[in-house]
């Protein structure tokens, strides 16, 4: 790979990586919220209804970056019973077809969640029921953008994963 080319993909990943840390002070949100909620409802018998979006969506943003994290950093599970013992040319192979089936499947999400959100920004959707005021197109708007992101991470584990294992 280029100078130019590591060079510009360490800095994307820099870049990520200080958008996961940053996020995953949001387990402080949750952990505050749900503290709330529970001495509210145990302590002061009373139901504090704005909490739960809040939490649920809290939840659902770190859940993505905590995907976007264990992609960034390699560390989700991996099974390789089967690929250890595959020859150079059919580990490469494996690597082509994962990589095809990633960019269809993330493509795919990125492309259908971003005219959902899109969609969602332009009504000014919230949510049902009692939690009608509670916005939901901000988290709409934030899948595409962190599944674009675990995107770019595969590519860029992809071209760095290329030439391993061969």
């Amino acid at each position: 790979m280029k100078s130019k080319e590591s060079d510009v993909l360490n800095r994307l990943q820099v870049f990520i990586d200080q958008i996961t840390q940053i996020a995953a002070f949001l387990i402080l949100v949750i952990v505050f919220a749900v503290a709330v909620q529970v001495v509210a409802r145990y302590g002061l018998n009373s139901f504090v209804k704005e909490i739960v979006p809040l939490v649920q969506q809290s939840f659902a943003v770190f859940i993505l970056i905590g995907g976007l994290y264990i992609t960034l950093k390699g560390v989700h599970i991996r099974v390789t019973v089967l690929y250890d013992l595959f020859s150079p040319k059919m580990k490469r192979f494996s690597k082509i077809t994962s990589f095809i089936c990633m960019m269809i499947f993330l493509g795919i999400l990125v492309w259908q969640t971003t005219w959902m959100g899109f969609n969602s920004f332009m009504h000014k959707e919230t949510m049902n029921g009692i939690y009608k005021f509670m916005p939901m197109y901000p988290l709409k708007i934030f899948i595409p953008i962190v599944s674009f992101f675990i995107l770019i991470v595969g590519v860029i584990h992809f071209i760095k994963s290329w030439n391993n294992d061969h």
